[in-house]
């Protein structure tokens, strides 16, 4: 299958478009530099070569976050003190475009090293990287969003938050860190060593961050429900078009938000939310001291898929599984697209968990989307095989362009 290419906006190119990577002794490049075509590009080479780590190094320096390690030193190559992520947009700062720098120390980093993450050279938060640069990941594990555990999914929604609300991104650290102080006093009461009471100011802070957390979610979840239909029908098989997907939010605030439903078609305010989680905090509040854990907030919330009025994970098909989670990634690519610069989508490995026509669908789609950066360990398993795209492979262990190009 050949694929037509719609060409790009050039103002959309040159201040969209990763223009250039280069990879400094992160995870197992020592020295890696590439130049990522506006358009399309794959990356094909066997397994084990690396083509993973690139793009888990693009979406770290864009977004900040790495959904493979545990701590930062677990991407610094071993034996090197310190790791370099340079990520250039739109041509760098030379053609007026933007420099992307993360420094990440290993586990014994030289005197003075320390986490730096910088545009232009300015040091910068990772919520705020998303005004100049977007990123969306696609790995062969989110193939299983759907039936897998609640946390990836709450992670699936968290990672489109993040980058288009500084506010609740804010609130996303602010949680993990009200849950940590707040379970270990809960398990403090449990144990006797502390009075119930002393829940209040906790319990204030989960109100307050678990409502922005939440709401934020809520706007996400609505905006990707009006855009999946559309995206599903594009990838589907011609039988299984114009069915009815539909998402919604799974909260744990049960009967004390009286205002759930969609049938509202608004987004609550923070304090609707704020006083639902302190009603609901009150509503469980011995058995939160008898289990010594917070049974109340954004991190017990899920997102539910139905086709056809039917949960997805019991009663659809893989296939149909499938093509529902590709529609909600590319939901998301236009989601963030639509109120910032568009994302480049990172595809690892995607094509392989795909039959052909789904694939074929799927490539067709990428066609006019902005920039996509694709790996595969066979080239031609790809719908075009790679004649319309920029061909990266490596060769002797380094990375090179393969297609004349």
């Amino acid at each position: 299958m050949a694929l037509s290419m719609a060409p790009l906006d050039p103002l959309q190119r040159a201040s969209l478009a990763v223009s250039r990577v280069r990879l400094t002794d992160f995870r197992s490049h020592e020295c890696t530099e590439i130049v990522p075509d506006p358009a399309l590009t794959v990356i094909s080479g066997p397994n084990g070569t690396g083509k993973t780590n690139l793009l888990e190094a693009i979406h770290v320096a864009i977004t900040g976050r790495s959904h493979r390690a545990a701590v930062d030193s677990d991407l610094v190559r071993h034996g090197a003190g310190f790791a370099r992520v340079e990520v250039e947009v739109g041509g760098g700062t030379a053609a007026g475009g933007a420099s992307i720098e993360l420094v990440l120390p290993g586990a014994d980093p030289p005197p003075g090293v320390r986490k730096r993450l910088t545009v232009n050279g300015v040091a910068r938060r990772a919520s705020s990287v998303a005004d100049t640069a977007r990123a969306v990941l696609f790995r062969p594990e989110e193939m299983h969003l759907l039936v897998g555990s609640p946390a990836e999914r709450r992670r699936f929604l968290d990672g489109i938050v993040a980058q288009r609300d500084r506010g609740a991104a804010r609130a996303l650290v602010e949680l993990a860190r009200v849950l940590a102080q707040r379970n270990a006093l809960l398990r403090a009461i449990r144990a006797g060593e502390a009075a119930v009471d002393s829940l209040a100011f906790w319990d204030e802070r989960l109100a307050v961050s678990g409502a922005t957390v939440m709401r934020a979610r809520l706007g996400v979840v609505a905006e990707l429900a009006g855009r999946i239909g559309a995206l599903h029908d594009a990838v589907a098989a011609p039988d299984e078009r114009g069915a009815s997907v539909e998402l919604s939010y799974v909260d744990s605030l049960k009967e004390a938000w009286p205002g759930r439903g969609p049938a509202s078609g608004r987004l609550p305010p923070p304090d609707e939310l704020e006083a639902a989680y302190r009603r609901r905090m009150v509503d469980v509040r011995q058995r939160e001291a008898w289990n010594g854990v917070s049974l109340v907030g954004p991190q017990r919330d899920d997102l539910r898929a139905e086709l056809q009025g039917r949960d997805v994970a019991a009663h659809a098909s893989r296939g149909q599984q499938r093509t529902i989670i590709l529609a909600l990634k590319l939901a998301e690519t236009d989601l963030l697209a639509a109120d910032g610069p568009r994302p480049v989508l990172l595809l690892d490995d995607v094509f392989s968990e795909l039959d052909p026509a789904r694939a074929g669908r799927l490539f067709d789609l990428l066609a006019g989307r902005g920039q996509s950066i694709l790996t595969t360990a066979d080239p031609w398993a790809a719908p075009a095989g790679g004649r319309t795209a920029a061909v990266w492979g490596f060769v002797d262990g380094r990375l090179e362009r393969t297609d004349g190009g």
